[in-house]
């Protein structure tokens, strides 16, 4: 039988918290993005640079108002050329359904709202290691540009590392009761229910 490793990444050059803290967001949304013509409405409309997201799984941040800790700002992971995902706070989502709907006509492009999908933020200086243990995942990549960020799938868990307000934070999105198992799991490993928002 052939295992195939589940690389994981974290930023080389932000500052870890010192506390391990979570943070279940309610405000988040996930929206699966696609289309032949996805890369260039990303290009154009948002004015994304998608030529260095090469492997799947790498993503970048990006903002709908300039502003990249706003309530509208962004991650999107690349899949593939037809194939993305976006994880943003609920303001942002609204703005970008209303920018998709509205482009539908020049572009084909078409978005799947993840309704059944939540998210779980965690920074710490244990996060890392203990992600990397608890889903059998093989460190290796550093991401040195802070407005990148890197997604992983491992079973029914999509993990994350992303910077935020030059800090390290990871965010697992999966289904709610998923969630909660890991929630649980993380918290009798010392992660505190303390985190306050990040935007």
């Amino acid at each position: 039988m052939t295992f195939t490793p589940i690389m994981f990444a974290r930023h080389s050059q932000v500052d870890v918290p010192d506390s391990n803290l979570l943070e279940a967001n309610t405000n988040n949304m996930v929206i699966d993005f696609s289309g032949t013509e996805a890369i260039p409405f990303l290009t154009t409309i948002l004015g994304l640079d998608i030529n260095k997201l090469t492997a799947s799984g790498l993503g970048i941040k990006g903002t709908l108002d300039g502003d990249l800790n706003s309530t509208y700002s962004f991650a999107l992971y690349y899949f593939s050329e037809t194939a993305f995902r976006f994880v943003l706070h609920s303001d942002g989502a609204t703005q970008l359904q209303a920018l998709i709907s509205e482009q539908q006509l020049r572009y084909d492009i078409e978005f799947v709202i993840r309704k059944e999908l939540a998210t779980l933020l965690l920074c710490g200086e244990h996060a890392f290691d203990t992600l990397i243990e608890a889903f059998k995942l093989t460190p290796g990549l550093r991401l040195s540009d802070i407005n990148s960020c890197y997604g992983a799938q491992s079973g029914d868990v999509f993990i994350t590392a992303i910077e935020k307000q030059s800090q390290q934070y990871f965010q697992l999105v999966a289904k709610a009761p998923e969630l909660a198992k890991w929630q649980a799991h993380l918290q009798q490993r010392g992660f505190d229910m303390s985190l306050p928002e990040v935007a």
